[in-house]
């Protein structure tokens, strides 16, 4: 008589809860690496490139660009000395500073280095004409990203069966819902319909005013690169110039400091006045605040500073962007008497925060006719138009 054989009890109590405690584990560590390496993937199209940033108050920084995932770092070209012969190499900003006082950042091609700006034109060109598997993980993205409440549900069905089918797991299927709810948002990111029908389609960017961000706001054209939770890029091809134009620096090396901007404004009462210029030349104004030079850019379009030039000295390349109420300081010890050489320019890249910037027109029309359209499962709507032969050079 054959003997029976024993039913499999399955693995015991202790045997899941190691394997449930490993599972945590390893989540934990993938959650962490990720979140470390993860980076802004608009904040990286500018890293390692030169460019310049525009903090909330009309301030500017310019340098070389490194991206952390808990900030920023801008490299100067040259090492700062200040009054106090402090050498300063760097600028650091933290990812709160990035939210709150950040307001664009610039980058312009003719600024770049030459393998830079063959870099540019690589990324530019692989920004708009996607291959075929970027443009199925952008589908699977948006994809996600519209389901990600069914799949957070999901998750934590599946975890609490499993918990009530071993008890001794306790708390811990919440902290595994958890991890797992953070990875899917890592790889979900950021999906918005109204702004992915325009992606590689001309836009106009609106951004506020640094000086009276209630009451105007600067705008920029450009096609819609990519769009994160926190910051939105904009890209042209080219970057064309419309004039060149020269400013005489006053021959003076201190002047009485000028008190603090007020606050903003409400809405609908004038920007705050500022003193008079000691020099107002081709839309560009100076004033003396101690030993800086304070140049702004009064105009209405964007400008390159492109060097210092100085009677018996050698020409100091500058090369940063003076946007429209941008204030550029100088030494005065350093500037005094001199020339300042800018072209106006019609277009550049910018990366700003969605704090302060809203793509609030289109250039053009688009029409989409379904779901895969929407979520761009097929293809993307990106432009290889726009690229011509400028490409090919």
């Amino acid at each position: 008589m054959p003997i029976p054989l024993a039913q499999n009890a399955g693995p015991n109590a202790a045997t899941l809860f190691y394997v449930t405690l490993l599972i945590i584990f390893l989540t934990a560590i993938i959650t962490t690496v990720v979140a470390k390496w993860s980076r802004d993937k608009c904040l990286k199209f500018f890293k390692g490139y030169r460019i310049t940033m525009e903090r909330n108050r009309g301030q500017t920084l310019w340098g070389h660009l490194k991206v952390f995932s808990s900030g920023v770092e801008i490299v100067y070209d040259h090492p700062y000395v200040d009054p106090q012969s402090r050498r300063k190499t760097s600028y650091l900003f933290y990812q709160i500073e990035l939210e709150q006082q950040v307001l664009s950042l610039f980058r312009y091609h003719a600024q770049l280095p030459p393998h830079q700006q063959k870099q540019r034109q690589n990324q530019v060109h692989a920004t708009f004409n996607p291959r075929f598997f970027r443009r199925l993980y952008r589908g699977m993205r948006n994809f996600v990203n519209t389901l990600r409440d069914a799949f957070n549900a999901a998750i934590g069905a599946a975890v609490s069966q499993y918990q009530r089918a071993n008890p001794v797991l306790g708390s811990q299927g919440t902290t595994v819902t958890s991890l797992g709810q953070t990875l899917l948002g890592k790889f979900a990111n950021a999906y918005e319909p109204l702004l992915e029908q325009y992606i590689g389609q001309p836009v106009i960017l609106e951004v506020a005013d640094p000086l009276n961000p209630n009451n105007a706001v600067q705008e920029y054209t450009g096609y819609l690169a990519d769009y994160t939770q926190q910051f939105i890029a904009v890209f042209n091809v080219d970057h064309g110039e419309v004039e060149t134009i020269t400013v005489a620096l006053p021959d003076v090396e201190k002047g009485d400091a000028l008190p603090p901007l007020p606050p903003p404004p409400p809405p609908g009462a004038p920007a705050p006045m500022l003193p008079i210029p000691l020099v107002k030349e081709n839309g560009v104004e100076v004033r003396m605040d101690g030993m800086r030079m304070k140049i702004q850019n009064a105009r209405s379009e964007l400008l390159a500073v492109v060097r210092l030039e100085k009677e018996g000295a050698e020409p100091q390349e500058l090369g940063m962007i003076l946007p429209p109420m941008g204030i550029l300081n100088l030494p005065a010890r350093d500037a005094r008497g001199g020339k300042l050489v800018c072209t106006v320019l019609r277009a550049l890249d910018i990366v700003a925060p969605r704090k302060f910037a809203t793509v609030r027109h289109a250039g053009d029309l688009v029409e989409r006719r379904g779901l895969s359209d929407e979520l761009a499962l097929d293809r993307l709507p990106f432009v290889s138009r726009i690229f011509g032969d400028n490409h090919q050079r």
